[in-house]
Protein backbone atom coordinates (compact mmCIF):
# COMPACT_ATOMS: atom_id res chain seq x y z
CA UNK A 1 0.00 0.00 0.00
CA UNK A 2 1.25 3.50 -0.83
CA UNK A 3 1.82 5.66 2.26
CA UNK A 4 -1.18 7.92 2.87
CA UNK A 5 -3.37 5.94 0.45
CA UNK A 6 -7.00 5.56 1.54
CA UNK A 7 -8.32 2.05 2.13
CA UNK A 8 -11.76 0.57 1.45
CA UNK A 9 -13.49 -2.78 1.85
CA UNK A 10 -16.52 -3.69 -0.28
CA UNK A 11 -18.39 -6.69 1.16
CA UNK A 12 -20.80 -8.69 -1.01
CA UNK A 13 -21.29 -12.16 0.40
CA UNK A 14 -23.34 -13.27 -2.61
CA UNK A 15 -20.94 -12.13 -5.36
CA UNK A 16 -21.03 -15.54 -7.07
CA UNK A 17 -24.73 -15.05 -7.97
CA UNK A 18 -23.77 -12.11 -10.24
CA UNK A 19 -27.21 -10.51 -9.90
CA UNK A 20 -28.36 -6.90 -9.69
CA UNK A 21 -26.84 -6.28 -6.25
CA UNK A 22 -23.52 -7.59 -7.51
CA UNK A 23 -23.59 -5.03 -10.34
CA UNK A 24 -23.80 -2.31 -7.67
CA UNK A 25 -21.02 -3.83 -5.53
CA UNK A 26 -18.66 -4.28 -8.47
CA UNK A 27 -19.30 -0.74 -9.73
CA UNK A 28 -18.59 0.65 -6.26
CA UNK A 29 -15.31 -1.27 -6.06
CA UNK A 30 -14.33 -0.01 -9.53
CA UNK A 31 -15.09 3.62 -8.67
CA UNK A 32 -13.17 3.47 -5.39
CA UNK A 33 -10.16 1.96 -7.14
CA UNK A 34 -10.29 4.67 -9.78
CA UNK A 35 -10.40 7.29 -7.00
CA UNK A 36 -7.09 5.97 -5.69
CA UNK A 37 -8.29 3.75 -2.83
CA UNK A 38 -6.62 0.47 -2.04
CA UNK A 39 -9.68 -1.78 -2.38
CA UNK A 40 -10.33 -5.21 -0.90
CA UNK A 41 -13.44 -7.01 -2.17
CA UNK A 42 -14.72 -9.51 0.40
CA UNK A 43 -17.09 -12.21 -0.84
CA UNK A 44 -18.46 -15.52 0.38
CA UNK A 45 -17.14 -17.40 -2.63
CA UNK A 46 -14.40 -16.20 -4.92
CA UNK A 47 -15.04 -16.06 -8.62
CA UNK A 48 -12.58 -14.93 -11.23
CA UNK A 49 -12.44 -11.28 -12.39
CA UNK A 50 -12.60 -12.74 -15.90
CA UNK A 51 -16.05 -14.19 -15.18
CA UNK A 52 -17.18 -10.91 -13.60
CA UNK A 53 -16.16 -9.01 -16.72
CA UNK A 54 -17.75 -11.58 -19.04
CA UNK A 55 -21.07 -11.58 -17.14
CA UNK A 56 -21.37 -8.02 -15.79
CA UNK A 57 -19.00 -6.13 -18.07
CA UNK A 58 -17.02 -4.66 -15.11
CA UNK A 59 -13.23 -4.99 -14.92
CA UNK A 60 -11.97 -5.80 -11.39
CA UNK A 61 -8.72 -7.47 -12.45
CA UNK A 62 -6.64 -4.99 -10.40
CA UNK A 63 -8.61 -5.48 -7.15
CA UNK A 64 -7.73 -7.88 -4.32
CA UNK A 65 -10.36 -10.48 -3.32
CA UNK A 66 -10.78 -12.15 0.07
CA UNK A 67 -13.07 -15.11 0.80
CA UNK A 68 -15.10 -15.05 4.06
CA UNK A 69 -18.08 -17.29 4.74
CA UNK A 70 -20.13 -16.69 7.91
CA UNK A 71 -17.04 -15.74 9.90
CA UNK A 72 -17.53 -12.32 11.47
CA UNK A 73 -14.23 -12.47 13.37
CA UNK A 74 -12.30 -12.91 10.12
CA UNK A 75 -14.27 -10.11 8.45
CA UNK A 76 -13.52 -7.82 11.42
CA UNK A 77 -9.76 -8.37 10.98
CA UNK A 78 -9.99 -7.28 7.35
CA UNK A 79 -12.18 -4.22 8.00
CA UNK A 80 -10.74 -2.91 11.28
CA UNK A 81 -9.00 0.43 10.83
CA UNK A 82 -9.85 0.86 7.15
CA UNK A 83 -11.09 4.26 5.97
CA UNK A 84 -14.29 2.95 4.43
CA UNK A 85 -16.43 -0.19 4.72
CA UNK A 86 -19.40 -0.77 2.39
CA UNK A 87 -21.63 -3.74 3.22
CA UNK A 88 -23.92 -4.67 0.34
CA UNK A 89 -24.53 -8.26 1.46
CA UNK A 90 -28.26 -9.06 1.49
CA UNK A 91 -29.40 -10.14 5.00
CA UNK A 92 -25.85 -9.92 6.39
CA UNK A 93 -25.64 -7.48 9.31
CA UNK A 94 -22.00 -7.83 10.34
CA UNK A 95 -20.75 -4.92 12.45
CA UNK A 96 -18.91 -2.11 10.70
CA UNK A 97 -15.39 -1.62 12.09
CA UNK A 98 -13.98 0.96 9.65
CA UNK A 99 -13.65 4.71 10.23
CA UNK A 100 -16.75 5.18 8.06
CA UNK A 101 -19.31 2.41 7.51
CA UNK A 102 -22.07 2.37 4.90
CA UNK A 103 -24.83 -0.23 4.58
CA UNK A 104 -26.34 -0.45 1.10
CA UNK A 105 -29.60 -2.34 1.34
CA UNK A 106 -31.37 -4.10 -1.51
CA UNK A 107 -34.18 -4.71 0.97
CA UNK A 108 -34.27 -4.56 4.80
CA UNK A 109 -34.82 -7.54 7.05
CA UNK A 110 -37.64 -7.17 9.54
CA UNK A 111 -36.00 -6.87 12.98
CA UNK A 112 -38.74 -8.90 14.73
CA UNK A 113 -39.01 -6.78 17.86
CA UNK A 114 -42.29 -8.42 18.93
CA UNK A 115 -42.42 -11.46 21.24
CA UNK A 116 -42.90 -14.00 18.44
CA UNK A 117 -39.96 -12.54 16.53
CA UNK A 118 -37.72 -12.47 19.59
CA UNK A 119 -38.46 -16.14 20.32
CA UNK A 120 -37.58 -17.07 16.74
CA UNK A 121 -34.42 -14.96 16.33
CA UNK A 122 -33.03 -15.07 19.87
CA UNK A 123 -33.99 -18.58 20.98
CA UNK A 124 -35.00 -20.92 18.13
CA UNK A 125 -32.34 -19.93 15.56
CA UNK A 126 -29.41 -19.89 18.03
CA UNK A 127 -30.49 -23.29 19.39
CA UNK A 128 -30.82 -24.64 15.85
CA UNK A 129 -27.34 -23.36 15.00
CA UNK A 130 -25.90 -25.49 17.81
CA UNK A 131 -27.34 -28.63 16.22
CA UNK A 132 -27.40 -27.78 12.51
CA UNK A 133 -24.14 -26.69 10.92
CA UNK A 134 -25.03 -25.39 7.44
CA UNK A 135 -23.16 -26.94 4.53
CA UNK A 136 -22.09 -24.51 1.80
CA UNK A 137 -20.19 -25.37 -1.36
CA UNK A 138 -17.55 -22.66 -1.78
CA UNK A 139 -16.42 -23.86 -5.18
CA UNK A 140 -19.16 -24.35 -7.77
CA UNK A 141 -21.61 -26.91 -6.41
CA UNK A 142 -21.80 -30.11 -8.50
CA UNK A 143 -25.17 -31.18 -9.85
CA UNK A 144 -26.86 -33.53 -7.40
CA UNK A 145 -27.80 -37.11 -8.21
CA UNK A 146 -29.47 -39.83 -6.16
CA UNK A 147 -27.31 -42.82 -5.21
CA UNK A 148 -28.54 -45.53 -2.83
CA UNK A 149 -31.40 -43.24 -1.84
CA UNK A 150 -29.08 -40.38 -0.84
CA UNK A 151 -28.14 -37.04 -2.39
CA UNK A 152 -24.80 -37.53 -4.12
CA UNK A 153 -22.39 -35.00 -5.62
CA UNK A 154 -20.19 -36.27 -8.47
CA UNK A 155 -16.54 -35.48 -7.78
CA UNK A 156 -15.18 -34.64 -11.20
CA UNK A 157 -13.13 -31.70 -9.91
CA UNK A 158 -12.09 -30.39 -6.47
CA UNK A 159 -14.80 -29.31 -4.03
CA UNK A 160 -14.52 -27.01 -1.03
CA UNK A 161 -17.25 -27.03 1.62
CA UNK A 162 -17.76 -24.61 4.51
CA UNK A 163 -19.25 -25.56 7.91
CA UNK A 164 -20.29 -22.54 9.99
CA UNK A 165 -21.29 -21.54 13.55
CA UNK A 166 -18.64 -23.66 15.25
CA UNK A 167 -17.38 -23.08 18.79
CA UNK A 168 -13.58 -22.97 19.04
CA UNK A 169 -13.78 -24.41 22.58
CA UNK A 170 -15.57 -27.58 21.48
CA UNK A 171 -14.71 -30.68 19.48
CA UNK A 172 -16.83 -32.04 16.64
CA UNK A 173 -16.97 -35.02 14.35
CA UNK A 174 -16.87 -34.18 10.66
CA UNK A 175 -18.47 -36.97 8.66
CA UNK A 176 -18.43 -37.50 4.92
CA UNK A 177 -18.64 -40.54 2.67
CA UNK A 178 -17.41 -41.41 -0.80
CA UNK A 179 -19.25 -43.73 -3.13
CA UNK A 180 -17.71 -45.37 -6.20
CA UNK A 181 -19.93 -47.24 -8.61
CA UNK A 182 -17.16 -49.79 -9.26
CA UNK A 183 -15.19 -50.04 -6.03
CA UNK A 184 -11.52 -50.97 -5.87
CA UNK A 185 -9.21 -50.65 -2.88
CA UNK A 186 -6.47 -48.76 -4.72
CA UNK A 187 -8.82 -45.78 -4.81
CA UNK A 188 -8.36 -45.37 -1.04
CA UNK A 189 -4.75 -44.23 -1.46
CA UNK A 190 -5.60 -41.77 -4.22
CA UNK A 191 -8.08 -39.64 -2.27
CA UNK A 192 -6.63 -36.28 -1.26
CA UNK A 193 -8.59 -34.24 1.29
CA UNK A 194 -7.76 -31.33 3.60
CA UNK A 195 -9.49 -29.76 6.59
CA UNK A 196 -8.78 -26.03 6.80
CA UNK A 197 -9.03 -23.87 9.95
CA UNK A 198 -9.26 -26.90 12.26
CA UNK A 199 -6.99 -29.22 14.23
CA UNK A 200 -7.46 -32.94 13.50
CA UNK A 201 -7.55 -34.87 16.77
CA UNK A 202 -8.12 -38.33 15.32
CA UNK A 203 -9.83 -40.00 12.40
CA UNK A 204 -11.64 -43.24 11.72
CA UNK A 205 -12.31 -44.72 8.30
CA UNK A 206 -14.81 -47.49 7.62
CA UNK A 207 -15.19 -49.29 4.32
CA UNK A 208 -18.61 -50.67 3.39
CA UNK A 209 -17.79 -53.14 0.61
CA UNK A 210 -21.43 -54.15 0.24
CA UNK A 211 -22.48 -50.60 -0.76
CA UNK A 212 -19.14 -49.48 -2.29
CA UNK A 213 -18.83 -46.66 0.25
CA UNK A 214 -15.94 -45.29 2.31
CA UNK A 215 -17.05 -43.50 5.51
CA UNK A 216 -14.78 -40.86 7.09
CA UNK A 217 -15.25 -39.83 10.74
CA UNK A 218 -12.78 -37.06 11.65
CA UNK A 219 -12.66 -35.60 15.14
CA UNK A 220 -11.68 -31.93 14.96
CA UNK A 221 -11.22 -28.82 17.06
CA UNK A 222 -12.08 -25.63 15.12
CA UNK A 223 -9.60 -22.76 14.98
CA UNK A 224 -12.28 -20.48 13.55
CA UNK A 225 -16.09 -20.28 13.58
CA UNK A 226 -16.07 -21.54 9.99
CA UNK A 227 -13.98 -24.48 8.79
CA UNK A 228 -13.54 -25.97 5.33
CA UNK A 229 -13.34 -29.45 3.88
CA UNK A 230 -11.52 -29.66 0.56
CA UNK A 231 -11.58 -32.90 -1.45
CA UNK A 232 -9.42 -33.36 -4.52
CA UNK A 233 -10.50 -36.41 -6.54
CA UNK A 234 -7.94 -38.65 -8.25
CA UNK A 235 -6.99 -37.34 -11.68
CA UNK A 236 -7.35 -40.69 -13.43
CA UNK A 237 -9.70 -43.25 -11.97
CA UNK A 238 -9.17 -46.85 -13.03
CA UNK A 239 -11.15 -47.70 -16.20
CA UNK A 240 -13.32 -50.80 -16.21
CA UNK A 241 -14.68 -52.95 -18.98
CA UNK A 242 -18.14 -51.49 -18.23
CA UNK A 243 -17.33 -47.80 -18.03
CA UNK A 244 -14.86 -45.45 -19.65
CA UNK A 245 -14.36 -43.83 -16.28
CA UNK A 246 -15.53 -44.79 -12.81
CA UNK A 247 -17.56 -42.01 -11.17
CA UNK A 248 -16.76 -40.96 -7.63
CA UNK A 249 -19.47 -39.33 -5.48
CA UNK A 250 -19.52 -37.36 -2.24
CA UNK A 251 -22.37 -38.30 0.13
CA UNK A 252 -23.96 -36.22 2.94
CA UNK A 253 -21.06 -34.18 4.38
CA UNK A 254 -21.96 -32.87 7.84
CA UNK A 255 -20.67 -31.84 11.24
CA UNK A 256 -21.98 -33.85 14.17
CA UNK A 257 -22.00 -32.74 17.79
CA UNK A 258 -25.09 -34.66 18.88
CA UNK A 259 -26.46 -38.17 18.69
CA UNK A 260 -29.54 -37.12 16.76
CA UNK A 261 -30.69 -39.94 14.42
CA UNK A 262 -29.83 -39.35 10.75
CA UNK A 263 -33.49 -39.35 9.64
CA UNK A 264 -34.45 -36.65 12.18
CA UNK A 265 -31.26 -34.69 11.49
CA UNK A 266 -32.00 -34.55 7.76
CA UNK A 267 -35.59 -33.35 8.25
CA UNK A 268 -34.51 -30.55 10.64
CA UNK A 269 -31.52 -29.65 8.44
CA UNK A 270 -33.63 -29.05 5.32
CA UNK A 271 -35.91 -26.62 7.19
CA UNK A 272 -33.21 -24.57 8.89
CA UNK A 273 -30.20 -24.64 6.53
CA UNK A 274 -31.46 -21.99 4.10
CA UNK A 275 -32.19 -19.52 6.91
CA UNK A 276 -28.87 -20.07 8.67
CA UNK A 277 -26.71 -19.80 5.56
CA UNK A 278 -27.68 -16.13 5.25
CA UNK A 279 -26.20 -15.47 8.69
CA UNK A 280 -27.22 -15.54 12.33
CA UNK A 281 -27.64 -11.91 13.43
CA UNK A 282 -29.31 -11.12 16.74
CA UNK A 283 -30.13 -7.47 17.52
CA UNK A 284 -30.13 -6.19 13.93
CA UNK A 285 -31.03 -2.65 14.99
CA UNK A 286 -28.11 -2.52 17.42
CA UNK A 287 -25.74 -3.75 14.71
CA UNK A 288 -26.98 -1.10 12.28
CA UNK A 289 -25.92 1.62 14.73
CA UNK A 290 -22.32 0.89 13.68
CA UNK A 291 -23.19 2.26 10.20
CA UNK A 292 -23.17 6.02 9.78
CA UNK A 293 -25.10 5.92 6.50
CA UNK A 294 -27.85 3.67 5.11
CA UNK A 295 -28.31 3.62 1.34
CA UNK A 296 -31.36 2.16 -0.44
CA UNK A 297 -31.63 1.01 -4.04
CA UNK A 298 -35.12 2.51 -4.55
CA UNK A 299 -37.90 4.57 -3.01
CA UNK A 300 -39.70 1.28 -2.29
CA UNK A 301 -36.73 0.00 -0.27
CA UNK A 302 -36.35 3.38 1.46
CA UNK A 303 -39.97 3.17 2.61
CA UNK A 304 -39.40 -0.23 4.21
CA UNK A 305 -36.11 0.86 5.80
CA UNK A 306 -38.11 3.58 7.57
CA UNK A 307 -40.87 1.10 8.44
CA UNK A 308 -38.61 -1.68 9.76
CA UNK A 309 -35.49 0.11 11.05
CA UNK A 310 -36.84 3.60 11.88
CA UNK A 311 -33.87 5.03 9.96
CA UNK A 312 -33.77 7.47 7.08
CA UNK A 313 -32.00 6.16 4.00
CA UNK A 314 -30.52 7.95 1.02
CA UNK A 315 -31.64 6.52 -2.34
CA UNK A 316 -28.82 5.58 -4.69
CA UNK A 317 -30.27 3.96 -7.79
CA UNK A 318 -28.06 1.19 -9.19
CA UNK A 319 -26.23 2.15 -12.34
CA UNK A 320 -27.72 0.50 -15.40
CA UNK A 321 -25.95 -0.51 -18.57
CA UNK A 322 -27.93 1.65 -21.01
CA UNK A 323 -27.56 -0.24 -24.25
CA UNK A 324 -28.41 2.64 -26.59
CA UNK A 325 -25.01 4.00 -25.55
CA UNK A 326 -23.37 0.79 -26.72
CA UNK A 327 -25.28 -0.11 -29.89
CA UNK A 328 -26.60 1.74 -32.94
CA UNK A 329 -30.29 0.97 -32.47
CA UNK A 330 -31.18 2.45 -35.87
CA UNK A 331 -29.59 -0.65 -37.41
CA UNK A 332 -31.29 -3.02 -34.98
CA UNK A 333 -34.15 -5.17 -36.31
CA UNK A 334 -36.82 -6.18 -33.80
CA UNK A 335 -38.67 -9.49 -33.92
CA UNK A 336 -42.02 -10.63 -32.55
CA UNK A 337 -40.37 -11.54 -29.27
CA UNK A 338 -41.40 -10.93 -25.66
CA UNK A 339 -38.59 -11.38 -23.16
CA UNK A 340 -37.89 -11.42 -19.45
CA UNK A 341 -34.58 -11.38 -17.58
CA UNK A 342 -34.29 -12.76 -14.03
CA UNK A 343 -32.82 -15.59 -12.00
CA UNK A 344 -34.66 -18.91 -11.91
CA UNK A 345 -35.22 -19.58 -8.22
CA UNK A 346 -38.02 -19.76 -5.68
CA UNK A 347 -36.40 -18.12 -2.63
CA UNK A 348 -36.54 -14.40 -1.78
CA UNK A 349 -38.25 -12.42 -4.53
CA UNK A 350 -38.68 -15.15 -7.13
CA UNK A 351 -39.17 -13.77 -10.63
CA UNK A 352 -42.51 -15.51 -11.30
CA UNK A 353 -41.59 -16.97 -14.69
CA UNK A 354 -44.52 -19.39 -14.27
CA UNK A 355 -46.93 -16.41 -14.52
CA UNK A 356 -45.33 -15.26 -17.78
CA UNK A 357 -45.54 -18.77 -19.26
CA UNK A 358 -49.24 -18.93 -18.44
CA UNK A 359 -49.79 -15.50 -20.04
CA UNK A 360 -47.92 -16.42 -23.23
CA UNK A 361 -49.97 -19.59 -23.64
CA UNK A 362 -53.19 -17.59 -23.36
CA UNK A 363 -51.88 -14.96 -25.77
CA UNK A 364 -50.92 -17.74 -28.21
CA UNK A 365 -54.39 -19.27 -27.96
CA UNK A 366 -55.89 -15.85 -28.78
CA UNK A 367 -54.21 -16.06 -32.19
CA UNK A 368 -50.73 -14.57 -31.60
CA UNK A 369 -49.00 -17.72 -32.81
CA UNK A 370 -46.05 -15.87 -34.36
CA UNK A 371 -44.98 -14.34 -31.03
CA UNK A 372 -42.29 -15.98 -28.89
CA UNK A 373 -41.42 -15.72 -25.19
CA UNK A 374 -37.72 -15.77 -24.27
CA UNK A 375 -36.86 -16.30 -20.59
CA UNK A 376 -33.28 -15.39 -19.69
CA UNK A 377 -31.48 -15.76 -16.38
CA UNK A 378 -29.08 -17.50 -14.05
CA UNK A 379 -29.86 -20.99 -12.78
CA UNK A 380 -28.06 -22.25 -9.70
CA UNK A 381 -27.33 -25.86 -8.84
CA UNK A 382 -29.34 -26.00 -5.63
CA UNK A 383 -32.07 -28.71 -5.83
CA UNK A 384 -35.00 -26.28 -5.37
CA UNK A 385 -33.92 -24.12 -8.35
CA UNK A 386 -33.28 -27.13 -10.58
CA UNK A 387 -36.72 -28.56 -9.75
CA UNK A 388 -38.31 -25.18 -10.50
CA UNK A 389 -36.58 -25.02 -13.90
CA UNK A 390 -37.73 -28.54 -14.75
CA UNK A 391 -41.29 -27.61 -13.78
CA UNK A 392 -41.17 -24.55 -16.05
CA UNK A 393 -39.85 -26.56 -18.99
CA UNK A 394 -42.74 -29.00 -18.67
CA UNK A 395 -45.23 -26.10 -18.74
CA UNK A 396 -44.05 -24.76 -22.10
CA UNK A 397 -44.62 -27.92 -24.12
CA UNK A 398 -46.11 -27.11 -27.52
CA UNK A 399 -45.67 -23.34 -27.20
CA UNK A 400 -42.98 -20.97 -28.57
CA UNK A 401 -41.30 -20.46 -25.18
CA UNK A 402 -37.51 -20.59 -24.98
CA UNK A 403 -35.15 -20.76 -21.98
CA UNK A 404 -31.68 -19.22 -21.87
CA UNK A 405 -29.97 -20.42 -18.68
CA UNK A 406 -26.65 -18.94 -17.52
CA UNK A 407 -25.88 -17.31 -20.86
CA UNK A 408 -23.05 -14.74 -21.28
CA UNK A 409 -23.84 -11.05 -21.04
CA UNK A 410 -23.49 -10.70 -24.82
CA UNK A 411 -26.35 -13.17 -25.34
CA UNK A 412 -28.59 -11.34 -22.84
CA UNK A 413 -28.05 -8.10 -24.76
CA UNK A 414 -28.74 -9.83 -28.07
CA UNK A 415 -32.13 -11.07 -26.83
CA UNK A 416 -33.07 -7.64 -25.44
CA UNK A 417 -32.10 -6.02 -28.74
CA UNK A 418 -34.27 -8.44 -30.73
CA UNK A 419 -37.33 -8.25 -28.46
CA UNK A 420 -40.21 -5.83 -28.94
CA UNK A 421 -41.87 -6.22 -25.52
CA UNK A 422 -40.48 -6.76 -22.04
CA UNK A 423 -42.50 -8.52 -19.29
CA UNK A 424 -41.74 -8.52 -15.55
CA UNK A 425 -43.95 -10.22 -12.95
CA UNK A 426 -41.94 -10.26 -9.69
CA UNK A 427 -44.34 -9.79 -6.77
CA UNK A 428 -47.38 -11.13 -8.65
CA UNK A 429 -49.88 -12.75 -6.27
CA UNK A 430 -48.09 -11.50 -3.14
CA UNK A 431 -49.34 -9.15 -0.41
CA UNK A 432 -46.97 -6.21 0.11
CA UNK A 433 -48.14 -5.67 3.69
CA UNK A 434 -47.34 -9.27 4.62
CA UNK A 435 -44.24 -10.10 2.56
CA UNK A 436 -42.82 -7.00 0.86
CA UNK A 437 -39.53 -8.86 0.33
CA UNK A 438 -41.28 -10.90 -2.38
CA UNK A 439 -41.56 -7.83 -4.64
CA UNK A 440 -39.05 -6.35 -7.08
CA UNK A 441 -37.16 -3.87 -4.97
CA UNK A 442 -35.73 -1.94 -7.92
CA UNK A 443 -35.44 -3.84 -11.20
CA UNK A 444 -32.37 -3.32 -13.38
CA UNK A 445 -33.57 -5.57 -16.20
CA UNK A 446 -36.70 -3.54 -17.15
CA UNK A 447 -34.55 -0.39 -17.51
CA UNK A 448 -31.96 -2.23 -19.62
CA UNK A 449 -34.81 -3.51 -21.78
CA UNK A 450 -36.21 -0.01 -22.32
CA UNK A 451 -32.72 1.16 -23.30
CA UNK A 452 -32.93 -1.20 -26.30
CA UNK A 453 -36.37 0.05 -27.32
CA UNK A 454 -38.41 -2.70 -25.64
CA UNK A 455 -41.91 -1.64 -24.59
CA UNK A 456 -42.35 -2.58 -20.89
CA UNK A 457 -45.41 -4.24 -19.37
CA UNK A 458 -44.59 -4.65 -15.67
CA UNK A 459 -46.32 -5.86 -12.53
CA UNK A 460 -47.84 -3.02 -10.53
CA UNK A 461 -45.94 -3.54 -7.29
CA UNK A 462 -42.67 -2.96 -5.44
CA UNK A 463 -40.18 -0.69 -7.16
CA UNK A 464 -41.54 -1.27 -10.68
CA UNK A 465 -44.14 1.56 -10.62
CA UNK A 466 -41.29 3.91 -9.58
CA UNK A 467 -39.45 2.93 -12.75
CA UNK A 468 -42.47 3.65 -14.96
CA UNK A 469 -43.12 6.98 -13.19
CA UNK A 470 -39.46 8.04 -13.32
CA UNK A 471 -39.56 8.08 -17.13
CA UNK A 472 -43.15 9.42 -17.21
CA UNK A 473 -44.79 6.52 -18.99
CA UNK A 474 -48.54 6.02 -18.61
CA UNK A 475 -49.10 3.46 -15.77
CA UNK A 476 -52.46 2.53 -17.32
CA UNK A 477 -50.65 1.16 -20.38
CA UNK A 478 -47.52 -0.30 -18.78
CA UNK A 479 -48.53 -1.75 -15.39
CA UNK A 480 -50.71 -4.81 -14.75
CA UNK A 481 -52.31 -6.42 -11.68
CA UNK A 482 -53.73 -9.64 -13.14
CA UNK A 483 -52.85 -12.05 -15.94
CA UNK A 484 -55.94 -10.82 -17.80
CA UNK A 485 -54.57 -7.26 -17.60
CA UNK A 486 -51.11 -8.43 -18.72
CA UNK A 487 -52.67 -9.99 -21.83
CA UNK A 488 -54.96 -7.00 -22.45
CA UNK A 489 -52.11 -4.46 -22.20
CA UNK A 490 -49.75 -6.62 -24.24
CA UNK A 491 -52.43 -6.89 -26.91
CA UNK A 492 -52.67 -3.08 -26.92
CA UNK A 493 -48.87 -2.72 -27.22
CA UNK A 494 -48.78 -5.16 -30.15
CA UNK A 495 -51.58 -3.37 -32.01
CA UNK A 496 -49.99 0.05 -31.41
CA UNK A 497 -46.37 -1.07 -31.49
CA UNK A 498 -45.05 1.58 -33.89
CA UNK A 499 -46.47 4.47 -31.82
CA UNK A 500 -45.46 2.94 -28.49
CA UNK A 501 -41.97 2.10 -29.74
CA UNK A 502 -41.41 5.71 -30.79
CA UNK A 503 -42.38 6.86 -27.27
CA UNK A 504 -39.81 4.51 -25.73
CA UNK A 505 -37.13 5.80 -28.11
CA UNK A 506 -37.82 9.32 -26.80
CA UNK A 507 -37.10 8.28 -23.20
CA UNK A 508 -33.35 7.92 -23.52
CA UNK A 509 -32.58 11.33 -21.99
CA UNK A 510 -34.72 10.48 -18.95
CA UNK A 511 -33.01 7.09 -18.58
CA UNK A 512 -29.62 8.78 -18.73
CA UNK A 513 -30.59 11.35 -16.09
CA UNK A 514 -31.72 8.67 -13.63
CA UNK A 515 -29.72 5.53 -14.28
CA UNK A 516 -26.57 6.29 -16.27
CA UNK A 517 -23.20 5.06 -14.90
CA UNK A 518 -21.94 8.66 -14.76
CA UNK A 519 -25.00 9.64 -12.69
CA UNK A 520 -24.36 6.71 -10.30
CA UNK A 521 -20.68 7.57 -10.01
CA UNK A 522 -21.37 11.26 -9.28
CA UNK A 523 -23.98 10.48 -6.58
CA UNK A 524 -21.90 7.71 -5.02
CA UNK A 525 -18.82 9.94 -4.70
CA UNK A 526 -20.90 12.71 -3.08
CA UNK A 527 -22.35 10.23 -0.58
CA UNK A 528 -19.02 8.74 0.53
CA UNK A 529 -17.61 12.21 1.06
Amino acid sequence: MIKGQKTAVVYDKWLDTLGGGEVVACNMARILKDLGYEVIFVCGKKISPKKIKLTLGIDLSDIKFEEVWNDEAKLRKIVLGKDLFINISFMDYSFGYAKKNIYYTLFPTEPYVNLKGKIFTEIILPLASKIIKPVEFIYEQPLTEIKNGNLAYPLEKPVKIAFSYLDKNKTYVLKFSLFLENFYFNLFNKIDYHIIEAEIINKQIKIDHYHNVIHFYIKIKPQSSTIYLEIIPPQNLKPTHLLEKDKLYLLYPKIMNSKMPDILYKSVYEKINTRLRAGLFINILERLKSYQLILADSEFTKKWVKNYWKREAEVLYPSVDLLFEKYDLSKNKKRNWICNVGRFFTLGHGKKQEVLIEALKKLYNLGYKDWELHLVGGLGKEPSSLKFAEYLKKQNKGYPIYFHFNVPRKKVEEILLKSKIYWHATGFGEDENIRPIKFEHFGIAPIEAMSTGCVPVLFNGGGLPDTINSVRLDPNLHLFNTIAELIEKTNYQILHYQTQSQKINQLYDKLTQNYDKKFFRKNFIELIK
